[in-house]
């Protein structure tokens, strides 16, 4: 039985876990938590960060494992292509390659390089006075350089605020410097792809709904697709394209995260990795392609069976999915709607929680307050009616039976 290392055992990485066991597979969780929930799918656990390559190369070692892989999350992939190398093991990308994916430094400077459009934007670091960003325009916004789930990420109203903000920006960085970027009023628009041999297939272009928050942007709601950007495909093809070329990204799965708005298409980010909002549940649904085993059989360098992206099309997809990723009031949790009731409900793929009663629900800064998700689908014109289905059967209430869930129409955008 072969051995494949997981780094990251939360919600987004409990299907890898499950997909590696389908897959005959002996899984091996690497989580700093001292339970998280993919660790209860997994032979073994390493209480280890899926940041530190160190410890995750010693329990690469200590397990003899064959693969290693992540999904859901950034930084882990950098973690994953180190170890794979050190260890001699298959990895679709360099640890060049993973890093310009990781780090916004590096990867913006991709983007500067091969002219890949995208915002205006500095470092900064303790040094940096409020004039040398006067070259940028008002509002800005700060966020670090290599993490993730939106943590450290302010909107801010001057180049003052943002020098502000450094020191609790950096709180969630290995870096010095940080990332001061000009806001780019839009929508925000995600890309799932395919590599193979250096060219992307699109297999969805979503939309990514986003918290109303006008301080802790970039938190995701919920995603939905087809996006009500399909007719930029073209586009946004050109430009997965491109960013293959100049990252030198050859194979496995791509996640372009884009801005759009009346400048035109603009690149926010571009990671390496299946996306974080279940879209190894929802590729499959939409287009016949598992990528999440595509993920595994390439860490162990097995062949990847593509057949189903052979001539594949996403603006012809005649499905729908949306997918509420979900948040709380602040309060302390009393009960809430049993698992298996949502799962029963007619298009709820999968559903899941992230807390339990009388764990306390916190205020939204980031995406660790996510009390939990769903993944909605079906055919096309069917999903609404199923996601207010869904929300009609949703509970989460306080000691005092107050509601706590915020509900958002992923369709729409708009809290109902």
């Amino acid at each position: 039985m072969k051995t494949v290392l997981l780094l990251g055992g939360g919600g987004c990485q409990k299907n890898g876990a499950a997909k590696a066991r389908e897959k005959g597979l002996n899984v091996v969780v690497a989580d700093y938590l001292p339970d998280p929930p993919a660790a209860r799918l997994a032979a073994a656990h390493v209480r280890a960060s899926s940041f530190d390559t160190a410890a995750c190369l010693a329990a690469a070692r200590q397990h003899r494992a064959d693969g290693v892989f992540t999904l859901g999350t950034d930084q882990p992939v950098l973690t994953a292509a180190a170890v794979s190398e050190a260890l001699g093991l298959a990895c679709p990308i360099t640890p060049r390659t993973a890093l310009a994916v990781t780090n916004k430094r590096v990867m913006k400077g991709v983007f500067r390089a091969a002219g890949i459009p995208t915002v205006r934007w500095k470092l900064v670091s303790a040094a940096t006075g409020p004039e040398e960003l006067r070259g940028l325009r008002p509002p800005l916004v700060i966020k670090p350089l290599d993490s993730q789930g939106q943590r450290g990420i302010f909107k801010v109203q001057s180049a003052g605020g943002a020098l502000e903000k450094l020191p609790e920006t950096l709180r969630w960085s290995r870096e010095k410097e940080a990332l001061v970027e000009e806001f780019y009023p839009s929508d925000e628009v995600t890309v799932s792809a395919w590599v193979e041999q250096g060219r992307a297939t699109l297999l969805t272009v979503t939309d990514r709904l986003l918290y109303d928050d006008p301080v802790h942007i970039g938190v995701c709601t919920g995603h939905r697709f087809p996006s009500v950007h399909m007719d930029r495909a073209t586009e946004l093809d050109g430009l997965c394209q491109r960013i293959c070329a100049a990252f030198g990204i050859e194979a496995g799965p791509l996640y372009v995260q884009v801005l759009v708005g009346a400048g035109g298409i603009l690149v926010n980010e571009v990671a390496c990795r299946v996306g974080g909002a279940f879209e190894d549940v929802t590729i499959p649904y939409l287009t016949g392609f598992d990528i999440l085993g595509a993920v595994i059989d390439q860490c162990l360098g097995r062949p990847v069976d593509t057949a189903p992206l052979r001539g594949f099309d996403c603006t012809g997809v005649q499905k729908e999915a949306a997918v509420p990723l979900l948040f709380c009031r602040p309060g302390f949790l009393a009960g809430q709607t049993p698992l298996q009731e949502l799962k029963r409900l007619p298009g709820v793929l999968e559903a899941g929680y992230n807390y339990r009663p009388g764990d306390r629900l916190e205020a939204v800064e980031n995406a660790t307050a996510r009390y939990g998700w769903a993944v909605v689908a079906g055919p096309a014109g069917t999903v609404r009616g199923r996601l207010a289905a869904f929300y009609r059967a949703l509970y989460a209430r306080d000691e005092a039976g107050r509601e706590l869930v915020q509900r958002t129409d992923v369709f729409a955008g708009a809290a109902l």
